[in-house]
């Protein structure tokens, strides 16, 4: 009969996913992650198997928090415009001045493993998906309130998809905050209406 685990499973992979998110899977060693958690080559082999299978549920409890947190901020605020916004404030705060300083964990594994993992990459890949389906919707709902330029809509989530996955490599330069807003400001300005266009909008649907 096997020993109790005498260890938190979410704090050790809390710890695991802090070091994979610096370091990257590669660089990332099991004796650094036995030191970081305090652990023995053993257990950690006991609890999790192997180095990637470790890393594996670091990714997905990098996706069940992290990533579904700024993901909520999208789908719930009361606008889609509003939504879009506060994603990306949040993104340039977590760039700055939090863990996202180190990039995306998602985005720094996919172009560290895809090539020679698919099984990694079609995970990464259908989290991302998740991500502009989430763009797509919040589009949709922009564009139905009137928030939008003619022809802007869920067809330019790809191109969101596409800002957030440059601003995680500018995030690693450390770019600072003004150049990060500059690029999230000309992006969204090419989407949105402009304020005398939405006034007259409105003013024709009231007449």
């Amino acid at each position: 009969m096997g020993r109790a685990r005498t260890f938190d499973t979410g704090e050790v992979l809390d710890l695991a996913l802090e070091m994979f998110w610096q370091r990257g899977f590669d660089g990332t060693s099991i004796h650094a992650l036995c030191e970081v958690t305090n652990l023995q080559p053993g257990s950690v082999y006991a609890a999790f198997g192997s180095k990637r299978d470790l890393f594996v549920a670091a990714v997905r409890r990098y996706v069940e928090t992290v990533s579904a947190e700024a993901v909520d901020r999208v789908n719930g605020a009361p606008s889609g415009l509003q939504g879009l916004r506060e994603y990306f404030a949040h993104l340039i705060d977590a760039m700055v001045d939090g863990k996202r300083r180190w990039g995306c964990l998602i985005t720094n594994s996919l172009v560290e493993l895809s090539a020679h993992d698919p099984d990694l990459a079609g995970m990464f890949q259908l989290h991302l998906a998740h991500l502009q389906t989430s763009f797509a919707a919040a589009l949709a709902r922009a564009r139905a309130e009137g928030e939008l330029r003619p022809g802007a809509g869920p067809e330019s989530a790809g191109m969101l998809l596409a800002l957030v996955q440059g601003m995680n490599v500018m995030a690693k330069t450390r770019p600072g905050r003004r150049a990060l807003q500059d690029v999230v400001d000309a992006a969204l300005e090419g989407l949105v209406e402009s304020p005398a266009s939405v006034g007259t909008t409105r003013e024709g649907r009231r007449s």
